[in-house]
């Protein structure tokens, strides 16, 4: 009886041992890199609280914490002021976001 037991261990062995060896000569698969093609995930909007300015078509005002972020759109530029600005001029993180900072509120003279 004990001999059968260890005449089924040592073949249990034995084939593990040859599949381990067997995968050992098989090349591994080759794994194609991917990329998708995001260069910006999303764009962290800093400025005044209330400040407002628009992005891919929609208005935002800044919140009282002082920043606002937005995932990325395939939007250029965004506005403030009246004005059109190049989202990309500002560089990215390690993550893909990128900070804009937003001009001062334009203030109307009352002289």
């Amino acid at each position: 009886m004990l001999l059968s037991i260890i005449m089924t261990a040592a073949l249990s062995i034995k084939i593990d041992l040859v599949g381990l060896i067997q995968k050992r000569y098989h090349p591994a698969p080759q794994v194609k890199s991917l990329t998708c093609h995001i260069e910006t995930v999303s764009y962290r909007f800093v400025g005044d609280p209330g400040t407002e300015f628009r992005y891919d078509g929609d208005s935002y005002r800044v919140p009282e914490t002082g920043s606002i972020e937005l995932v990325s759109t395939r939007a250029q530029n965004y506005e403030v002021n009246g004005r059109s600005l190049p989202l990309n001029l500002w560089p990215k993180d390690n993550f893909g976001m990128r900070t804009i900072p937003l001009p001062k509120h334009e203030q109307e003279n009352h002289s």
